[in-house]
């Protein structure tokens, strides 16, 4: 193995981990510890600690965006500059990127919305719409999903 191939390694373990930490731990959040805080009693309490915890996990998503970011651009040269970049691997690249550009903006709003003031009763049910945590888990998956076919497409290109 040579210091490319190294490099290549560590980004897609990178990349690999930094979907572990947004999605692992945006689901637990949204649908676990979401669903215990808001059945406590204590709504100060509840709140306190979901900004809390909101903000710490704000400051990982952050660094899994840059890690993203940096992983990503290196893994999509390489791919592009093989003879395994199809035009259908290019369509769904495209599309998984925007996807996951989408992702970043909900994420910077989610941010921003809980910095300016705690969400409850009816304002944060309206809310949720196209920029919820909850969309959020499904562009993931769905992300997740069009890797799976992009590595697919790839290995199949290669052996044509």
């Amino acid at each position: 193995m040579n210091a490319a191939d190294l490099l290549l390694v560590v980004m897609r373990w990178a990349h690999g981990m930094a979907t572990i930490v947004w999605l692992g731990g945006g689901a637990y959040s949204t649908l676990i510890q979401g669903r215990q805080l808001r059945q406590l009693e204590d709504r100060e309490t509840a709140a306190a600690i979901g900004r809390a915890t909101g903000a710490e996990f704000g400051r990982w998503v952050n660094a899994a965006m840059i890690v993203f970011i940096v992983s990503g651009v290196i893994l999509t040269v390489d791919r592009l500059a093989s003879r395994g970049a199809t035009v259908e691997y290019g369509i769904v690249l495209a599309l998984k990127v925007g996807l996951a550009l989408w992702m970043f903006g909900i994420a910077q709003g989610l941010a921003r919305r809980r910095r300016a003031r705690p969400a409850t009763g009816r304002l944060a049910m309206a809310r949720q719409a196209l920029g919820s945590p909850r969309t959020l888990l499904w562009l993931g998956a769905i992300v997740v999903l069009l890797a799976a076919i992009l590595k697919t497409l790839y290995e199949h290109a290669l052996v044509r």
